[in-house]
């Protein structure tokens, strides 16, 4: 008996039914402006101090809610959207990995799946009348952040990657063939990354920024009503040339716009500004404190905590609000 192969006696119509199926084309980019790529840029060098113990975050992206809006290329069943992250497989160096931010959770694998707990619904329509399928719309609040991880290499630089797509917005049964076509975020520069000799060491003075009894007159909405002074002492111990950013994140109290206003008494509101400038520090953003560059080895930066009226009838009695202080190297 002679044997056959049953694939050679089909037809291209019994053949083409045989190929395995591809997932629904879905197509994810912002809402307001349909744009596919968002970009963090490091803008200059990010020095990491080789005596931080790794998990230590040496960079984070701004904190991001962007408004996402996915849509179907082809009909089909309900589709997962999820994040890809790191889509194209990259290694992004040595002695660092990266982080996603998303809905308040840390997530830290280097690729892999993230659910956005969202779907896009089913549609029947033909090929024609795509526009006609429902669409879904959602926030996406994230931040992406690089922490020290692992053997600092010898050479001192961090990564060799100039572009990192740090994730896609895409299906769950699969990644768009096109990644143009959906939604990335790509984080810029990372050559810029390098290793130092040593940390900086930070001192706040006072710990403790008392502002005593406060008189209730000449109230106000949005007056200053008395101000105390304190600083930011920073000092590095290695020849290693750095400068620093640091950044305001409030531990307790709620914020309304560089205002921070005590949980216990809404009354009043804590505003940080620059002592030689009075100009407004915003919580939750980094901002440049001092160049310990050179033979400069020590340095401090003023500030003035500001206490502003929120209501023209303010209610007596004690408040309080606490604040962190991180450091990021240049």
């Amino acid at each position: 008996m002679t044997p056959f192969i049953l694939t050679r006696w089909c037809t291209t119509f019994l053949c083409a039914l045989l190929l395995p199926a591809t997932g629904m084309a879905m197509t994810c980019k912002t809402q307001d402006t349909g744009d596919t790529v968002m970009r963090a840029d490091l803008s200059s060098s990010v020095a990491i101090p080789a005596s931080l113990p790794d998990g230590s975050v040496v960079w984070r992206s701004e904190r991001l809610n962007a408004v996402v809006e996915c849509s179907r290329e082809a009909a089909g069943p309900a589709e997962e959207v999820v994040l890809y992250l790191n889509p194209e497989n990259v290694q992004i160096g040595q002695g660092i990995r990266a982080g996603l931010t998303l809905n308040g959770v840390d997530y830290l694998q280097s690729s892999g799946r993230v659910p956005t707990q969202q779907v896009l619904p089913a549609c029947t329509e033909g090929l024609g009348n795509i526009a006609a399928c429902p669409k879904v719309s959602f926030n996406l609040p994230f931040s992406v952040f690089i922490e020290k991880y692992g053997p600092t290499p010898p050479s001192g630089a961090a990564s060799d990657v100039s572009d990192y797509r740090m994730f896609q917005v895409d299906s769950g049964n699969g990644m768009n063939p096109l990644p143009d076509n959906n939604l990335n975020y790509i984080i810029n520069n990372l050559t810029g990354l390098r290793f130092v000799a040593c940390n900086a060491q930070l001192r706040v003075l006072p710990e403790t920024v008392d502002f005593g009894s406060v008189p209730i007159k000449n109230v106000r909405v949005g007056e200053v009503a008395t101000f105390e002074r304190f600083a930011l002492a920073t000092s590095r111990t290695c020849d290693s040339p750095f400068s620093l950013n640091a950044r305001f994140t409030p531990v307790s109290g709620t914020l309304a716009g560089d205002v921070l206003v005590p949980v216990n008494n809404d009354s009043i509101g804590i505003r940080i500004t620059h002592a030689p400038a009075h100009r407004p520090i915003r919580f939750n953003e980094p901002f440049h404190i001092i160049d310990l560059l050179d033979d400069t080895y020590s340095g401090t930066a003023d500030f003035n905590a500001e206490l502003v009226w929120q209501t023209n009838a303010p209610t007596p009695g004690p408040f309080s609000a606490e604040v962190f202080v991180d450091l990021f190297y240049e």
